[in-house]
């Protein structure tokens, strides 16, 4: 039996008459197919079963994902996730947490960065701002300062021409004082008769024989002596000074100031121990205080000579050479009948 036979024979035992026809004239026409149109019509089915097989992999692959759980009774239940879809594995969840942890932390680092910026800000701000504060309270306290000095150096020199002007107005309140002493003084030189000088034939003769060629000298050498009060100075000795005083160490020698004859010491007791010279031209020197003399009356020096020693013998304060002058007229032994002997010793060329 042929292919075509077969085939009909099958169709009729399925009760398939109406399709008979055609299976008898393939059936006489079977023997006729050739090789060549069954393998076009096998490859034609591979095509149309591939073109299939991947129509029905499509649909499959769009209509998963919404598909319908069905249980055993052949029942959907709507809403069920598709249980053949892959789950997440938990290597993945872990590193998914690891990375959304990172990122968070990131976020805060990030976060806290800003907030400490914010915070650096602020206390600079306000740190500035101290200085600020700190650096008006100093320019404050030194201005005041300086104010402050300002009014103390003016009071200062106020107070420093307070007591020039009160000093200056002692002095001319002394001085005053002094014109009117001296003028009652002369007033009494005056009105009181005064005795003459005499001299002695003897001491006239020894006044022809001085050296009047020798300069004058100070009563002690340069350097050593200090000049101290001077003539007309107020003090407790007297009612004014009547000299003017050298003051030296004890036992410093003492001179004569220029050439003449050695006279009475009639100075007065307030003189201790004192020599009295008798110049050429009348006047007298008295040296005054000394520890000791080795000039005697009616002995010829010379200017220079050595005459005593300095002392504090009598009415005297420290030791000094209290050295007076008295003009031809005036009488040793009153010591306000004396002149002022810096302007003597100057005619001679002596600076005391």
């Amino acid at each position: 039996m042929s292919q075509g036979s077969r085939r009909v024979a099958a169709r009729r035992a399925a009760g398939d008459d109406a399709l008979l026809a055609e299976f008898d004239l393939l059936d006489d026409e079977g023997d006729k197919i050739s090789a060549s149109a069954l393998v076009k019509q096998a490859v034609t089915a591979v095509l149309v079963a591939c073109i299939g097989l991947f129509v029905v992999g499509a649909v499959s692959a769009t209509s998963a994902p919404y598909s319908t759980a069905v249980t055993t009774d052949g029942s959907a239940i709507s809403g069920s996730s598709d249980v053949t879809r892959a789950t997440p594995s938990t290597t993945d969840q872990t590193d998914a947490t690891s990375a959304a942890a990172d990122t968070s932390g990131t976020d805060a680092d990030l976060s806290r960065s800003a907030v400490r910026s914010e915070l650096t800000n602020a206390v600079a701000a306000q740190q500035e701002s101290a200085r600020g504060m700190a650096l008006s309270d100093t320019a404050a306290q030194v201005t005041e300062a300086a104010q402050t000095a300002a009014a103390d150096q003016r009071a200062a020199a106020l107070n420093n021409a307070n007591t020039a002007i009160s000093t200056e107005a002692q002095r001319i309140a002394d001085a005053a004082a002094q014109a009117a002493a001296a003028k009652k003084l002369g007033t009494l030189i005056t009105s009181t008769p005064k005795q003459p000088n005499v001299i002695d034939a003897a001491t006239l003769a020894l006044l022809a024989t001085i050296d009047n060629s020798a300069p004058w000298v100070t009563p002690i050498a340069a350097g050593s002596y200090t000049r101290g009060a001077v003539f007309g100075e107020y003090g407790m000795w007297s009612r004014y000074h009547t000299g003017v005083d050298l003051d030296a160490a004890y036992g410093t020698p003492i001179r004569a100031a220029g050439s003449g004859v050695v006279v009475a010491s009639d100075g007065g007791g307030w003189a201790g121990i004192h020599v009295v010279i008798l110049h050429a031209d009348g006047s007298r020197t008295l040296y005054a205080h000394m520890s000791s003399k080795v000039a005697q009356p009616g002995t010829v020096v010379k200017a220079g000579q050595l005459i005593g020693y300095v002392g504090m013998t009598g009415r005297a304060f420290g030791y000094h050479c209290h050295f007076e002058y008295y003009p031809p007229n005036a009488t040793v032994g009153d010591p306000y009948t004396a002149a002022d002997p810096l302007p003597f010793m100057l005619k001679h060329g002596v600076t005391i």
